[in-house]
């Protein structure tokens, strides 16, 4: 249980759902964890559970759209722990809407979260990681930069911008030889609270969804958790510049449909 002692990560969005779930496994495996959130109640509940579990973690307000909020958080982190080695960017919002019904307003609000939200997360950790020698992150994109729904104008557009981010990144730290890696996750549907709940599990619409997965079933965040951990860790030391789908099969189905 010690894949990835004595890190200090940063998880955006860390107080529910996937990027909950990495926190809770990153702490499990010897990290201290920084529950960043603008889900105040939910993120100091997130890292209460860590700490009562036996693990490291204090919850920090972050608007990831704020450049100042990120430099707050990365300094007051570094005093805490003395340093900072990975960065999950995993914040995020969706808002479907086909090309028809797109505005230019709502577009620029999913991308300052989706894309521009990772960017100044990067920013601002980069020094950090430079002085400490190294690091890792990982960028938290979509299956949906392979899997193309047209009511994903918004989203799919940031993932995919974002995973190039990763990509561009990871080459640029790698020949400047800062020792630190960038690689993105690209998740299908989880069961998380609101898929995982039985009630909406069994909606025709839902049920439809999950069987469309070739493997049948909803990821299970501690496996997307698991996959975070890897990427973390000194497992995935000579791994930079990929894209690690998390989607069951879902993203290679072939077929047609309107």
């Amino acid at each position: 249980m010690n894949r990835v002692k004595d890190k200090v990560v940063i998880v955006t969005g860390g107080a529910r759902g996937l990027g909950g779930a990495a926190c809770t496994a990153l702490a499990a495996e010897g990290a201290a964890v920084v529950v960043a959130d603008i889900l105040q109640e939910e993120g100091r509940q997130k890292a209460s559970e860590i700490v009562d579990a036996g693990g490291t973690a204090r919850f920090v307000l972050l608007d990831v759209r704020d450049g100042d909020s990120w430099s707050e958080v990365v300094t007051s982190t570094v005093d805490e722990f003395g340093g900072l080695d990975v960065l999950v960017n995993n914040a995020g919002v969706v808002l479907p809407r086909t090309i028809e019904d797109a505005t230019l307003d709502e577009f620029k609000n999913v991308m300052d979260v989706n894309f521009f939200g990772a960017f100044l997360g990067i920013k601002a950790v980069l020094p950090s990681l430079i002085a400490r020698g190294g690091g890792s992150i990982v960028n938290v994109s979509s299956n949906s930069t392979e899997m193309i729904v047209p009511t994903t104008t918004y989203y799919a557009a940031s993932k995919a911008a974002l995973a190039n981010l990763t990509k561009t990144t990871a080459l640029h730290v790698a020949f400047k030889e800062y020792g630190i890696r960038a690689n993105s996750v690209h998740p299908g549907p989880h069961a998380t609270d609101m898929l995982g709940n039985p009630e909406i599990a069994e909606l025709p619409h839902i049920k439809a969804m999950r069987d469309a997965v070739p493997l049948g079933r909803f990821g299970d965040p501690a496996e997307f958790a698991q996959l975070v951990v890897f990427l973390a860790s000194e497992e995935s030391s000579y791994i930079t510049a990929s894209e690690f789908f998390i989607d069951g099969g879902l993203s290679r189905v072939s077929y047609a449909g309107r």
